[in-house]
């Protein structure tokens, strides 16, 4: 071979070398990008956060605290008594996290404390609530609605307030499923 030769085989080479590390560059950006826009889509798409400003869901959830709600699940499946779901006010639009405690058709009250579905004892709140003393009389939900209440029942902003009555399901607009700060996955029904 002659000089000129290896010249040209060392040029290739180098151009070679060079080509390949700005491939793997893109490459590397490319991919740090697509799982940026995945997160992001999760993040802002799938789940929302929202921030616990009250104290009504104490002591499942405290004030100060991050949630991520699950805005698709209701499109797929039906909600079920005991999720954790969120609603913007209808006048202020603000969001508010209740607890779903009776579902359409069903006749919602509470004596000394105790939560009766259609006359018949139909909760069992011991895992997160506070035993207290609170009454109300029987509501029937309407069809399509459902009833919901704050965990701590002497907070009262909740369906059993005339303002806020029973809301429409399309009124939820999602499920929370994970609590960010003590890190918390919330299956159906917890």
């Amino acid at each position: 071979m002659e000089t000129n030769d290896v010249e040209i085989i060392e040029s290739r080479t180098k151009r070679f070398k060079r080509s390949h590390k700005q491939q793997t560059l893109l490459r590397n950006i490319s991919a740090i990008v697509i799982g940026f826009a995945i997160v992001f889509a999760l993040l802002f798409g799938w789940f929302s956060p929202v921030m616990i400003s009250d104290h009504s869901m104490e002591p499942t959830l405290m004030s100060g605290e991050t949630v991520l709600f699950d805005r698709i699940y209701k499109y797929f499946f039906r909600l079920h008594r005991s999720d954790i779901v969120v609603f913007a006010d209808r006048e202020s639009g603000s969001l508010i996290i209740k607890r779903i405690v009776g579902l359409s058709g069903e006749t919602v009250s509470a004596n000394n404390g105790v939560v009766m579905i259609d006359g018949e004892y139909g909760l069992s709140e011991y895992d997160y609530l506070t035993p207290m003393q609170y009454s109300f009389e029987p509501v029937t939900v309407p069809e399509g609605c459902l009833f919901v209440l704050s965990d701590d029942r002497n907070y009262g902003g909740d369906s059993r307030n005339p303002k806020i009555g029973c809301i429409n399901s399309s009124e939820v607009l999602g499920v929370v499923r994970i609590r960010l700060n003590r890190f918390t996955i919330f299956q159906n029904g917890n």
